[in-house]
């Protein structure tokens, strides 16, 4: 049975081991997301209930590279690029050169696939971005905020690296404002857990973050009326694969290039009643998905 006092353990170790913490999640559950999810593990904003995946993602890109005037840049920066299907994207899109960051390993084993000119990888930490030495007049960071152990930091770091009117765009992973202990405990609290999260931050702390750091706002729009089907998806493929899995599956969805045993299998196991209450989260209107685009002063 798990206690506040237990989640309080678990979301130390996760903000205080955050690199390995990350780098032994990622290395167990990449395949299985890839798996069961798609090669993009950001959700797509859907126009209506009848519109293909493939139309929303393609739209939604659409937006997102708008947002960004990414024909304009002449450098830009993808954190959390993951397995680097976005990081891609964006090279296809701009004549400038591309970065994508990650902090796993296993993650970015997956982007040698990828051959282009302007495009290049690094095996780096978001919360050491202003030690990368570059500057950048695009930069996007989706769906993976909350596993940072210190957002007010991250954006103030992030903002250190971002070129005077350089377009900064983050689609966060946030909880409502205004939740008591018990609502966070009962319905949040777990899904952190099996997903190592550390803490979820609110929409209004990070505009005050944005701004405290030298950013000015052009656009926070929370998301969740088009991504319900994101939600939707992820608990049904979850269920699909609990029907599916067994102990044999599991080894080979484990990264090879980091040794995690038992771990590893346990850590897999435990995406599947995450899913269940990261729905229960979007059903009752807990977990946010908040749109942020700033720009550097």
């Amino acid at each position: 049975m798990f206690t506040t006092k237990t989640y309080t353990k678990d979301f130390k170790y996760f903000k205080e081991k955050y690199d390995e913490n990350m780098e032994r999640m990622f290395a167990a559950v990449s395949d299985l997301y890839a798996e069961y999810w798609n090669d993009f593990f950001h959700f797509a904003l859907f126009k209506d209930e009848n519109e293909s995946w493939e139309s929303a993602f393609r739209n939604t890109h659409k937006k997102y590279l708008e947002a960004l005037r990414i024909k304009d840049a002449s450098k830009v920066l993808e954190m959390a690029c993951g397995r680097g299907g976005f990081t891609n994207v964006l090279a296809e899109n701009t004549s400038g050169e591309v970065l994508g960051i990650d902090i796993s390993r296993s993650q970015l084993s997956h982007t040698k696939r990828f051959k282009r000119p302007n495009l290049r990888f690094k095996h780096h930490d978001i919360m050491k971005v202003d030690e990368l030495g570059e500057t950048f007049d695009a930069a996007v960071f989706m769906d993976a905020d909350c596993y940072l152990p210190d957002k007010k930091l991250a954006v103030e770091k992030i903002s250190k690296v971002m070129n005077p009117g350089g377009r900064f765009l983050l689609l966060g992973w946030c909880k409502q404002s205004g939740l008591n202990s018990m609502q966070e405990e009962l319905v949040l609290y777990p899904f952190m857990k099996y997903w190592g999260i550390p803490s979820l931050e609110t929409p209004e702390n990070y505009k005050k973050y944005f701004e405290q750091s030298g950013f000015k706002i052009v656009e926070i729009t929370d998301l969740n009326n088009q991504v319900r089907r994101d939600w939707d998806f992820g608990y049904e493929s979850a269920l699909a694969g609990i029907k599916k899995l067994s102990f044999k599956d599991l080894p080979r969805l484990i990264w090879k290039g980091m040794r995690l045993g038992g771990d590893g299998i346990r850590l897999i196991k435990e995406q599947f009643p995450a899913a269940i209450y990261i729905k229960v989260g979007f059903d009752v209107g807990f977990l946010r998905y908040v749109y942020f685009l700033v720009e550097k002063k």
